[in-house]
């Protein structure tokens, strides 16, 4: 046995302490955010404005109030019958100890049907990245290989654009209809990289949302248990000195900065504090708090019609995130519909969105599956008398030696 459990057992009961303690600071500086949160609710346009006056000058990350902050949407009526097409990606990175230079994404695909005529079809798409252009990008001067991150970006895409291909093929009008993703529609992995790729990614994927808006199908994606402080950073402006929407000033960070003060900056209370936090006592179940813009600047800067709009809805005991895009936000009825039908689909799969879980079952690719997939590829190889072998570091993972 690898792992000394009698030396770890003492660093996690250390740990434990150390959480229980932790627990109970996050507990009383929660409350004291929240009640902030409520005295501001009727200055919502106010700290819409401290926002936007704060969003090039402070280092964090906010949501741009769209509704009064205080606003609590009952869950809409659900219809009898609806439609829905979902879609969830894995990927087999890129190895540089393997046989061959290739990555693999495996796109699950769900449509359902609900009400009358009940439907279900599930398949899942592979795709196999060999060739210089799939394995690299270049603007002509630089190359860079898309991998990790970069190949994370892809499957999105490659997620997006079977989610609208999907709708195409079985959504016919008939019913209320709703395309579903997992996790978060702004694509943060991309916020830091060269502008061509950025470009690349980009331009495919809100393609795919501009079809989907002209489809009038509206898209949402689900994240579940949320750690996004962007409401939280919003929150951090209500303790700033700095902030004076009168005279039109943001926060600077200028406390902070005077290291002879001492002092700790107002707003270190909502330091850790997440969205999920302030909202936790305010949401009973079904129920959705007010509707915000994310404003990180991949989005603000590069979505436009599409920008990524955010809300909270409590299901159980966790309070999930749920996006939209700026013309679903826009819409009440569009934004209804996603209220209603993504709530209907955590009910049905016991928490979680039963499509977003029969997707992930199409789309995992599972160590028996790797394996196969290595032997498919090595035996294509030899067959067609291509030299190749693995590097020295996989094979003595592969192989014990006496």
């Amino acid at each position: 046995m690898s792992l000394d459990f009698t030396a770890l057992g003492k660093q996690v009961r250390q740990m434990s302490g150390s959480a229980a303690g932790s627990r109970l600071d996050t507990a009383s500086r929660t409350q004291q955010v929240a009640a902030r949160y409520r005295s501001a609710a009727a200055e919502t346009e106010r700290w819409a404005q401290a926002v936007n006056l704060s969003r090039e000058t402070a280092s964090w990350l906010f949501a741009l109030p769209v509704e009064p902050l205080d606003t609590v949407r009952p869950l809409p009526t659900c219809p009898a019958s609806y439609a829905l097409v979902a879609t969830d990606g894995s990927q087999i990175d890129l190895d540089r100890h393997g046989t061959v230079a290739c990555a693999l994404v495996n796109v699950g695909r769900v449509f359902l049907r609900y009400g009358h005529k009940p439907l279900a079809r599930l398949n899942s798409q592979p795709y196999l990245y060999y060739t210089e252009e799939d394995l690299y990008l270049t603007d002509g001067l630089r190359r860079v290989a898309i991998e990790g991150n970069y190949l994370a970006a892809r499957r999105d895409v490659e997620e997006g654009v079977a989610l609208a291909d999907l709708a195409d093929e079985m959504l016919d009008g008939s019913l209320p209809a709703l395309a579903l993703q997992d996790g978060t529609l702004v694509r943060w992995a991309l916020a830091n990289a060269e502008r061509f790729v950025q470009d690349y990614f980009l331009q495919r994927y809100l393609s795919y949302l501009e079809r989907m808006r002209k489809s009038g199908v509206p898209v949402a994606s689900y994240i579940s248990r949320p750690r996004a402080p962007e409401v939280a950073g919003t929150m951090r402006l209500m303790f700033c000195p700095d902030v004076d929407v009168a005279a039109g000033k943001g926060a600077r960070c200028s406390e902070c900065s005077d290291i002879r003060a001492h002092r700790e900056p107002s707003c270190k209370i909502c330091e850790g504090l997440i969205d999920a936090d302030i909202f936790a006592e305010r949401l009973t179940e079904g129920q959705r708090g007010p509707l915000f813009a994310s404003m990180s600047r991949i989005n603000v800067e590069c979505y436009g019609e599409h920008l990524i709009h955010f809300f909270l809805i409590r299901v159980g005991r966790e309070l999930a995130r749920v996006e939209v895009p700026r013309w679903v936000a826009t819409d009440a009825e569009q934004l209804d519909r996603v209220h209603t039908l993504v709530y209907d689909q955590c009910v049905r799969g016991d928490g979680y969105p039963v499509a977003l879980a029969r997707a992930h079952e199409q789309a995992i690719v599972r160590s028996p599956e790797r394996r196969a997939f290595q032997h498919m590829v090595e035996g294509s190889l030899y067959r067609a008398e291509v030299a190749a072998s693995a590097s020295m570091k996989r094979e003595s993972k592969e192989f014990t030696r006496g």
